[in-house]
């Protein structure tokens, strides 16, 4: 339990594709209309709470837990967040558990305020294709850790309301949805009753930043008009779209992005009922957040055409090459090999310093077998690895035309070996050359027989910059 309740370190992760029109025509998308984040076609709300969660946790969570928010998990039955402990080598004494629901994301992160837990929040939106909402629903991840270094938390205050404003059956993929005008009054007037007990409690009339997340687009913007928002999360959602159970997150990280030590932060997020919470932002908020900012990842994004993005998504059934399923993994070699497969541990040789990937018994660079005859592992996780290989794949069984695939060293001083032969990702393969420099990435390589493969790709590395 953290000495006082709040936000110890944060970082968000936006998939690097943005869609901006729906239009199967062709037609140009109108000018300031809006931009939905797209989760690529590898990715899902595991892959994108490892690459945020990453960014800030090292060693055990806080309180001892792992929690994922989502409306989306890849399994149903299964822990999604067991893959995303397991991918960030986290001790197996850390419990790790799923919350499932448009509230989810409030809740979660109320367990991290109360409990120290460690959570990270991710969704992705699929509605059918030219639905009504399809450009207002995103895709996005966002991590918390407990502490008070970025923010601390003043006063929290919540509502229940049973209201069917968005749900889905057990097998279905996408979401009904009821009329908003109906579901907008009893959320915003949940929401308000929230955000004043939220403010009083906290000895307030008013706050530097509000950032309002809702499940009801109408009820949002009329609860932006009532609280007096700058429209600063209003412009972040427009440019990503309604994030599920990432949304209060998303937004809150945002407003810590730009916010000054001192400063006050009221977080509203109204889905069948409402969670409001005020903060007061930390003296080392600049300091603590994990990666890039929501604005620049914002500002880095590639368009995708309407075809590709629902082919990604399955939601268009097209050829592909005359080639045979890869085939699924196993459990038993699967739990063997975690290590490699989820954490991109590679064999550190005790003779010669040089690493063997996948780890071996035998040293790659000095063929001698290890002393113990068993080595010493090294994380490849995090180091920047440099392309000495490309080549093109044009008979991939995955939703594109071609893929690259690259052979690339790892960059770690002092040693030799540490190469990976891996898929490229977020780039296209005419654009991939040797000498590049790639980091690697979690994601889903296929799924066959009801599993999900999960291993990782490398993708362009940018470095961390400052938003001043």
């Amino acid at each position: 339990m953290p000495e006082q309740n709040g936000i110890g370190a944060y970082a968000a992760y936006l998939p690097a594709y943005a869609l901006t029109s729906n239009s199967l025509e062709g037609a140009e998308p109108r000018s300031g209309g809006r931009a939905r984040s797209v989760a690529a076609f590898d990715e899902d709300t595991v892959t994108m709470a490892v690459e945020a969660l990453r960014e800030i946790t090292t060693g055990s969570p806080g309180g001892g837990q792992l929690l994922l928010a989502t409306t989306n998990a890849p399994y149903d039955g299964k822990t999604s967040a067991g893959i995303v402990h397991e991918a960030l080598g986290l001790d197996p004494g850390v419990a790790a558990a799923d919350m499932r629901g448009h509230r989810s994301g409030a809740t979660v992160l109320d367990l991290v305020l109360r409990s120290g837990a460690t959570a990270a929040l991710s969704d992705v939106r699929t509605t059918r294709p030219h639905a009504p909402d399809e450009l207002a629903q995103g895709d996005a991840a966002v991590a918390f850790t407990a502490g008070d270094a970025a923010a601390v938390l003043l006063s929290r205050a919540g509502r229940t309301a049973e209201v069917l404003d968005r749900w889905r059956l057990p097998g279905e993929r996408h979401d009904h949805v009821w009329d908003e005008r109906f579901t907008a009054e009893i959320l915003v007037a949940s929401a308000k009753e929230a955000a004043h007990r939220a403010l009083a409690g906290a000895g307030l009339d008013a706050v530097d930043h509000v950032a309002v997340a809702s499940s009801n687009a109408r009820a949002a913007a009329m609860l932006r008009r009532a609280l007096g928002a700058s429209g600063a999360d209003a412009e972040i959602e427009r440019l990503t779209g309604y994030t599920g159970a990432a949304h209060p997150g998303l937004l809150l990280a945002a407003a810590l992005d730009t916010a000054q030590p001192g400063q006050t932060i009221l977080l509203l997020s109204a889905a069948e009922g409402a969670d409001a919470f005020v903060f007061r932002v930390g003296d080392r908020v600049q300091s603590v957040r994990g990666g890039r900012s929501v604005r620049e990842q914002l500002a880095d994004r590639e368009a995708i055409a309407y075809g590709r993005y629902l082919r990604w998504r399955g939601l268009l059934d097209v050829q592909g090459p005359a080639r045979p399923a890869a085939p699924a993994p196993a459990a038993p070699p699967m739990h063997r090999r975690a290590g490699w497969k989820h954490r991109l541990e590679g064999g550190l040789c005790d003779a010669c310093g040089g690493i063997t990937t996948p780890p071996s018994r035998v040293c790659a660079s000095c063929g001698i077998a290890g002393g113990t005859g068993d080595p010493g592992k090294i994380s490849l996780r995090d180091r920047v690895a440099t392309v000495v290989s490309v080549t093109r794949d044009h008979l991939t069984t995955m939703p594109e035309d071609e893929v690259a695939i690259v052979i690339a060293d790892f960059d770690v001083e002092g040693t030799r070996g540490g190469r990976l032969n891996a898929y490229a990702a977020d780039v296209a393969p005419e654009a991939v050359a040797v000498g590049m420099e790639m980091r690697p990435t979690f994601r889903r390589l296929w799924t066959t027989d009801a599993i999900h493969n999960y291993f990782w790709k490398l993708r362009p590395w940018k470095a961390t910059t400052s938003d001043d």
